[in-house]
Formats: structure tokens, C-alpha cells, sequence
């Protein structure tokens, strides 16, 4: 009886020491996407949010700056495009849609690399229920093995609050820059 404890001890006590049970190991890297976000409670919030949004490279946080509809807003997203696509471009373009182009973008570009939003000559223009924003852009995507893509061109927002009070775009038109590729053209290019 006394041999089979021992045996049985034994066996243990091999099987610990094997298995590294007790080790410490290294870290795994975090699997949630960096978010920036912050409550949009002035118009200027919405803009800041778009612009992390890229540099996190967060889809989630992107969709968030758009209108999605009742119950939240009575009004739906429109997006107007660049009239130098307009034609190829989507009748039935969404927030979801948004989604879409956003989260291709994200998972097509380098990953290590951010996507580089500006903005420049912005004017807010701030009335009792909405804001219209306007400005010009820069857009930079990173590509493997090759240059960034740029787009340039102009755009106008308008905004309105959601029944948070928290302001969000529902229209936005996309204006062509003469020789340079608008944000419209990144849309499409990452759409499917």
C-alpha cells in the first residue's frame, strides 16, 4: 500500500513539473481596437471624433458620427457625392453602407500605419437645431509596398443632435478637387 502512495506521489509530482503549470508567460497583445471616442456634445466634437476614428482605425467609433435613424433622430444619413462619380456611385448608399466602405478601408490598409485625416478653412455655421460644417480635406491611406494614397477636395455636414443631445451628421456633401481623387472615389474604391 505504502508503494502505491509513492508511485501515486511520484506521478504527481512529474506531472506538475512537466506541464509548466505554474510559469508565468508572457502577455498577450490586446485584441480591442484603440477608441478615442468622446461624447460629441458640440459640433466640433463630431469632427474630432471622425478625424480619431481614422487614426484608431475604428469602425465602430466612425459609424457612431452618423445618423442611423429613428429612434434616435428623425432623419436619415445622406451622403451626396463628388459629381465626377456620381453617375457609378450607389443610389442606396446608408449609414451601413458607411459602415462598410469605413471597415474595408480599415482591414485593407497597413495595420501598424495610421490613416490621416485633416482638415483645413473649416467654418462652423451653428443655428438653433442644426450646424452645417464645411471645410477642405486631406486624406492619406497607407498602401503595402507602395506610396499613401491621397484624396483631396472639400466637403459640407450638416448636424443635428440625437434625443441624447449628442450631435451627429446626417447630410454630407462630398466636392471634387480638379486633379486630385475625392473622398467620394475612396468610398467607392473600398466599398466592395
Amino acid at each position: 500500500m505504502k508503494t502505491n502512495w509513492k508511485i501515486l506521489l511520484l506521478i504527481f509530482l512529474v506531472t506538475i513539473t512537466a506541464c509548466d503549470l505554474f510559469q508565468v508567460r508572457d502577455p498577450e497583445n490586446p485584441s480591442e481596437t484603440k477608441s478615442s471616442y468622446r461624447v460629441p456634445v458640440e459640433p466640433k466634437d463630431v469632427i474630432q471624433n471622425l478625424i480619431n476614428a481614422f487614426n484608431d482605425k475604428n469602425p465602430n467609433d466612425y459609424k457612431k458620427n452618423f445618423s442611423t435613424g429613428l429612434p434616435l433622430v428623425n432623419r436619415d444619413f445622406f451622403f451626396a457625392p463628388s459629381g465626377n462619380v456620381s453617375s457609378i456611385f450607389p443610389t442606396d448608399w446608408d449609414v451601413d453602407t458607411e459602415f462598410q466602405y469605413f471597415n474595408n478601408l480599415v482591414t485593407r490598409s497597413e495595420e501598424d500605419v495610421p490613416i490621416t485625416l485633416s482638415f483645413t478653412d473649416e467654418v462652423y455655421d451653428i443655428r438653433a437645431d442644426s450646424a452645417i460644417y464645411s471645410a477642405k480635406y486631406f486624406l492619406s491611406v497607407p498602401v503595402l509596398n507602395s506610396e499613401p494614397k491621397v484624396y483631396e477636395g472639400s466637403l459640407k455636414f450638416t448636424m443635428t443632435t440625437d434625443i441624447n443631445a449628442a450631435w451627429i451628421i446626417y447630410f454630407w456633401e462630398d466636392v471634387a478637387e480638379q486633379g486630385s481623387k475625392s473622398w467620394s472615389e475612396l468610398k467607392i474604391e473600398f466599398y466592395l
